[in-house]
């Protein structure tokens, strides 16, 4: 039988997926540190707006289309940057530099790693890895979702766990950048993080199966949005455990 709540929400979601699409391939660098931070400031407050005004049609799905546009501007520069970081610290570990925490590069050490990444451009490497992440993205949305649609089991004690984790994964990652500087630590996090958010489309899909007949367009938004957010987080998580595993 038609759902109304169905409909709305996966329409939401894949809809927000396309914008994100569409501004990762429009935008592909930060030109200043300014325009980062606007649009990191711009997504959290585009956020916070879509929660207070999801029921109100049509400014919810206005402010659900520019946040998922945000998002998509802010994603590749993202991506690009953790790439490059990733590539430098390969090739650091290559020449036997090893730095020590809060120690930085040398001129010289600055400018031969310049001259390596202008020479090695990421191209179809990264192309590669992003395409393998978005398969096991959609692999873990197809699954989950199969898992609450196709059984009776309630995931819904998973909410408490799943807050905690989150927490504590919080602090844990504060402490890396702050303090321990590990990235051996930021790959295990990863995985932590991917188990998380696999998680939490079981909890969200579980949502949404217990919603059904709910026409309100809040529960439509607000489960669009925590799916939307599940996948891009799992897929980010996903990319620093595929090019980090080389690591």
């Amino acid at each position: 039988m038609f759902d109304i709540l169905f409909a709305r929400t996966f329409i939401i979601v894949w809809v927000m997926l396309l914008i994100t699409a569409a501004g990762a391939f429009i935008n592909k660098t930060f030109e200043t540190k300014t325009e980062l931070w606007v649009t990191v400031v711009a997504s959290f407050v585009l956020l916070f707006g879509v929660l207070i005004f999801a029921d109100s049609f049509p400014l919810n799905l206005a402010l659900v289309a520019a946040f998922s546009g945000v998002v998509g501007w802010q994603i590749w520069p993202t991506i690009e940057h953790y790439w490059e970081s990733f590539k430098v610290n390969k090739y650091l570990k290559s020449k036997g530099i090893v730095l020590k925490k809060w120690e930085t590069l040398t001129p010289e050490q600055l400018l031969d790693v310049s001259e390596y990444l202008k020479n090695n451009p990421s191209g179809n490497e990264l192309n590669k890895i992003v395409s393998q992440a978005l398969f096991w993205t959609a692999l873990a949305v197809v699954c989950t979702a199969s898992i609450v649609f196709l059984t009776q089991y309630d995931f819904g004690f998973l909410w408490w766990i799943l807050f905690i984790a989150l927490l504590m994964l919080i602090i844990v990652g504060l402490l890396n950048i702050f303090f321990f500087k590990s990235p051996l630590l930021s790959l295990v996090k990863a995985y932590f993080w991917v188990v998380i958010f696999t998680l939490y489309l079981l909890y969200d899909f579980n949502r949404l199966e217990k919603a059904a007949g709910d026409e309100t367009w809040w529960t439509a938004v607000s489960i669009a949005v925590s799916i939307y957010l599940d996948i891009i987080n799992l897929f980010l998580d996903l990319l620093q455990i595929l090019w980090g595993g080389d690591n």
